[in-house]
C-alpha cells in the first residue's frame, strides 16, 4: 500500500466543513486505484475572482452542492436543485426554453430572469437557456438575495455559480450508461488529460432520451418525447506560476415534444386528457465559448471573462391546448451574446480586503413568431369578438370573419430586441473592525442598460364579410400594420452593506442590507392581440366611427414595454459548527421589499403572454439548513425555507367581471410557501469482501401551498416526492439502482388560464432504472 496526500480546501458554508491541511489528510489506497475511487470525507475546493470575503465566511445565504451531493440526489439540470436549497423553486414543465425559477417569493416565468447563472464565470443571458445536462460539475453555488453589487442586472433574487472540472487537477476517463422505465436511456463519456505538466484538456458528451411521461390521446401518441445531446471541450495552461489561461466550448442540443397541458375543471378539480390536434415541440441549439485569464501575485489577483454565446431555438405550440384548430404559434429565435468582465482584487492577509471591476455585455435576440388563426378560431374568438363589437344594434352591420383558401389568417411578427450594458463595480471588507472578529462589507454598483425594439406585425389574409338586413354589401380586407421602432434607458445603483461577527472559528453572525433590481424590457408574443385590436379599430372607423373612438386600442408603447422590478432586502443570519465535526447549522431571516413587482398575464384576447408591473409586493420568511454526520459513513443533511410572499397593494382588471379589485393581502402566484429536503446518505467501505464499497442515498423533498393565480382561487397544496439511489463498487466499475417519485405522488407542476380555460401539467410519475459506471 502507498499513502498519498491531497490539498484541499474545505468548504464551511452550507455543509459546514473546516479548513483542514493537506497533511491531515492522508488515505491509503491500492496502487492500481485512482483519484476518483478516494473514500475520504467530501471537500470542495472554491475560490472567487471578485468577492473579498472567504466564502466560508460570506455575510449572505449561501449553499454550496457538491459533487457527491449531484449524484446521491440525481441532479442531472438545474431543476433538479429545487427544495434541496431552501426557498428555491424550479418547477418542470412546458419545455427546456421555460425555466422559470424562484427564490424567496420572486421569480420570472416568460421574459427576463430574477435569478443570475454562471457557469465558470460566464453568465447566461437568457433564462431559455438555463435548462441544460450538467456534467463533470465540480461544485454549484447557490447564492440567495440580491446579488447586484458583484452580478448587477437581474441578481434580484440571488446567483447560481457552476463550476466544471478543471484536467490540470483532475485526469482519468469516466464513461457511463443508464436506462430506465418510459424509455430512458443516458451515455456519457468524459476524458481528462495532461499534456504536459503546465497543459490539460478534456472532452466530455452526453446522450439522453426518453420516450415521454405523458400520452395525448388525441393522436396515440407520447406528448413529451425528448432527446438531448452535447458536449464540451476545454484547454486549461499555466503560462507562468502566476498566469493561467482556461478556454471552453460547449455545445447542447435538444429536441421534444413539448407542452402536455391537460384541460382542467375548477368545480371537479379534475384533469382531462391530454388531447392536442397541432404540432407542439421544442427544439434548441446552443452555443457557448469562453475564455478566462488569471493573473495572480502576492498582493492582487487580475482576471478577465470573454465570452461568446449564440442560440437558435425553434418553438412550435398549440396554444388553445385542444382537439379544436383555433390557434397557433411557430416562435424562431436567434441570439447572439457578447460579454466581457474584468475584475481585480487583492490577494493577501490583511485585515482590507477590496475588489473593483467594470462589465459589459450586447445581447442581440431576433424573433419570427407568427399567430396562425385557424377554422375554429376563426369561429370562436374572432367572430365572437365582432358579434359582441355590434351587440344589440339593429342598425349595425353583420360582420363575418373570412381567411384564405384553408380558412386561417396569419399574423406575422418580426421582432429585433437587441440589449447592451455597461457596470462598474467596488466593494470593500475590513475585518476585525475595533474588535477581533467583527467585520464589515460595503459594496456598490453603477449599471447602465440600454434595450431596443424593432418591430413588424401584420394583418395577413384576413378578410370581412359585411351585409345589412340580409343583403351583402361587400367583402373588405382587414389590414392593419404595426411597424416602428422603440427604445428604453435604464441606470441602477445597487449598494450593499453588510456586518459580519465571528464570535469562535466555527460560528458567525451577520446582518446586511441590500438592493435588488430586475431589468424592464419589451413584451413580443402579444403582438397578435395588439395587431387584432387595431385591425378591428380600423374596420370600425368605417362603419361605426363614434363607437371606434371609445375603444380605441392602447398605443404600442405602454402594451408592449415593462418596467424595472426593484426590491430592498434585509436579511439576519447565523451559521455555526454546533458539534464539532458533527453538527452544522445556518439560520436566516429575510425581508424583502418589492417595488413594480412584474407578473405574467395573458393578452386580451389570449394570443400571447406578457409582462406586467403589479405594484408593491412583501416577501418575509426564514431558511435553516442543517448538515449531520451522524455516524461514519452515515450523513443527514435537513433545508427548509418558509415564505410568505403578498401583494401590498396591485390593482388589476379582474378577467370574468371586468371590474378594477385590488389583490392586497393576496399571495403572489407561483411561489411556493415552504420547501423542505431531508437527505441521508450511507456510504461503506467493505473489508474483506470481493465488494469494495456499497453507497446508498435517499432524499423526501417537497413544496407548497402554491397559488396558481393573482386571484388566489387556484392552488397546488404542500406536496412531497421520495428519490433514493443504492450502489456498489468493485474497482473501477460502479453498478448503481436509482429511483425518482417512488411514492408516485400526484402533483401539479404548473397551471394556466388561455380563453377562460385553465389548464394544468401534472408532475413526473414514478420512474426506475439503473446505471453502469466505469472509472479508470
Amino acid at each position: 500500500m502507498k499513502q498519498r496526500c491531497l490539498c484541499v480546501l474545505v468548504v464551511s458554508s452550507l455543509f459546514g466543513l473546516q479548513a483542514m491541511k493537506a497533511d491531515e489528510i492522508k488515505v491509503n489506497v491500492n496502487e492500481n486505484d485512482t483519484i476518483k475511487t478516494y473514500n475520504i470525507d467530501e471537500v470542495v475546493v472554491t475560490s472567487s475572482t471578485k468577492e473579498t470575503n472567504d466564502l466560508r465566511l460570506l455575510p449572505g445565504s449561501v449553499s454550496i452542492i457538491s459533487p457527491q451531493a449531484i449524484s446521491g440526489r440525481q441532479i442531472d439540470a438545474l431543476k433538479d436543485i429545487s427544495s434541496f436549497v431552501p426557498n428555491l423553486y424550479m418547477p418542470d414543465y412546458g419545455s427546456k426554453m421555460t425555466s422559470a425559477i424562484y427564490i424567496r417569493g420572486i421569480g420570472a416565468r416568460s421574459s427576463g430572469q430574477s435569478i443570475g447563472l454562471y457557469v465558470d464565470n460566464v453568465p447566461y443571458l437568457d433564462k431559455s437557456t438555463f435548462d441544460f445536462e450538467l456534467n463533470d460539475i465540480q461544485r454549484m453555488e447557490v447564492l440567495r438575495g440580491p446579488q447586484g453589487t458583484l452580478y448587477g442586472r437581474n441578481a434580484m433574487g440571488g446567483i447560481v455559480n457552476i463550476y466544471t472540472l478543471s484536467p490540470l487537477n483532475y485526469q482519468g476517463t469516466k464513461l457511463s450508461l443508464s436506462g430506465g422505465n418510459y424509455g430512458a436511456f443516458k451515455a456519457k463519456g468524459a476524458h481528462y488529460r495532461k499534456l504536459s505538466d503546465n497543459v490539460g484538456i478534456s472532452l466530455s458528451g452526453y446522450y439522453d432520451r426518453n420516450d415521454g411521461f405523458f400520452v395525448n390521446e388525441y393522436s396515440d401518441t407520447r406528448a413529451d418525447k425528448e432527446e438531448s445531446a452535447g458536449g464540451r471541450f476545454k484547454l486549461d495552461w499555466l503560462i507562468k506560476p502566476n498566469l493561467k489561461a482556461q478556454y471552453t466550448f460547449n455545445y447542447d442540443y435538444v429536441n421534444q415534444r413539448a407542452f402536455p397541458y391537460g384541460l382542467y375543471d375548477k368545480a371537479t378539480g379534475m384533469v382531462a386528457p391530454i388531447r392536442i390536434n397541432d404540432p407542439s415541440s421544442y427544439e434548441r441549439n446552443m452555443l457557448n465559448n469562453s475564455l478566462y485569464l488569471e493573473w495572480k501575485t502576492d498582493n492582487i489577483l487580475l482576471s478577465s471573462t470573454t465570452a461568446y454565446q449564440y442560440l437558435k431555438d425553434d418553438m412550435k405550440m398549440d396554444q388553445d391546448y385542444t382537439e379544436k384548430s383555433v390557434f397557433t404559434l411557430n416562435q424562431k429565435q436567434k441570439q447572439y451574446a457578447w460579454s466581457e468582465e474584468v475584475a481585480i482584487r487583492s490577494n493577501h492577509k490583511k485585515n482590507y480586503q477590496w475588489s473593483f471591476g467594470a462589465y459589459g455585455f450586447y445581447n442581440s435576440l431576433n424573433t419570427d413568431g407568427p399567430v396562425i388563426f385557424k377554422e375554429d378560431g376563426l369561429k370562436d374568438i374572432l367572430q365572437d369578438a365582432f358579434d359582441k363589437m355590434i351587440g344589440n344594434n339593429p342598425n349595425a352591420p353583420k360582420l363575418t370573419v373570412y381567411g384564405d383558401d384553408k380558412n386561417q389568417i396569419y399574423f406575422p411578427g418580426y421582432f429585433k430586441t437587441p440589449t447592451f450594458g455597461f457596470a462598474a463595480f467596488h466593494q470593500s471588507t475590513y475585518n476585525n473592525l475595533f474588535v477581533d472578529g467583527l467585520s464589515i462589507t460595503a459594496g456598490i454598483r453603477l449599471d447602465y442598460e440600454k434595450a431596443k425594439l424593432d418591430y413588424d406585425s401584420a394583418v395577413d389574409s384576413m378578410k370581412i364579410g359585411v351585409s345589412m338586413m340580409g343583403r351583402p354589401l361587400g367583402t373588405y380586407p382587414m389590414e392593419a400594420h404595426l411597424k416602428d421602432k422603440t427604445s428604453q434607458d435604464f441606470l441602477q445603483v445597487l449598494p450593499k452593506v453588510s456586518l459580519r461577527y465571528q464570535c469562535s472559528p466555527g460560528t458567525f453572525t451577520y446582518v446586511s442590507v441590500a438592493k435588488g433590481y430586475k431589468t424592464g424590457g419589451y413584451n413580443v408574443q402579444m403582438f397578435g392581440d395588439l395587431v387584432q385590436e387595431y385591425a378591428k379599430y380600423d374596420l370600425m372607423k368605417k362603419f361605426m366611427p363614434a363607437e371606434a373612438e371609445k375603444n380605441k386600442p392602447s398605443d404600442v408603447e405602454s402594451v408592449a414595454s415593462y418596467k424595472p422590478e426593484h426590491s430592498w432586502n434585509y436579511e439576519l443570519g447565523v451559521r455555526s459548527e454546533l458539534i464539532k465535526n458533527r453538527l452544522n447549522v445556518e439560520l436566516t431571516l429575510f425581508y424583502m421589499d418589492i417595488q413594480d413587482i412584474q407578473l405574467t398575464t395573458f393578452a386580451e384576447n389570449g394570443s400571447g403572454r406578457m409582462i406586467t408591473n403589479g405594484g408593491k409586493a412583501d416577501s418575509y420568511g426564514v431558511e435553516v439548513s442543517l448538515r449531520s454526520l451522524i455516524a461514519e459513513g452515515l450523513t443527514a443533511d435537513l433545508n427548509y425555507g418558509f415564505t410568505r410572499a403578498t401583494f401590498r397593494d396591485y390593482l388589476a382588471i379582474d378577467r370574468e367581471s371586468k371590474l378594477e379589485v385590488n389583490y392586497k393581502d393576496n399571495f403572489v402566484p407561483y411561489t411556493p410557501r415552504h420547501t423542505v429536503s431531508l437527505g441521508l446518505q450511507y456510504t461503506k467501505l467493505l473489508r474483506n469482501c470481493w465488494l469494495d464499497q456499497f453507497t446508498v442515498s435517499a432524499q423526501c423533498a417537497g413544496a407548497g401551498k402554491i397559488f396558481w393565480t393573482e386571484k388566489n382561487d387556484i392552488s397546488q397544496d404542500f406536496y412531497a416526492v421520495l428519490n433514493a439511489k443504492a450502489g456498489v463498487r468493485k474497482g473501477a466499475v460502479n453498478l448503481n439502482v436509482w429511483s425518482r417519485n417512488i411514492t408516485n405522488t400526484d402533483y401539479q407542476a404548473f397551471y394556466f388560464e388561455s380563453f377562460n380555460n385553465s389548464f394544468i401539467q401534472k408532475g413526473k410519475p414514478f420512474q426506475i432504472g439503473a446505471e453502469v459506471a466505469v472509472t479508470f
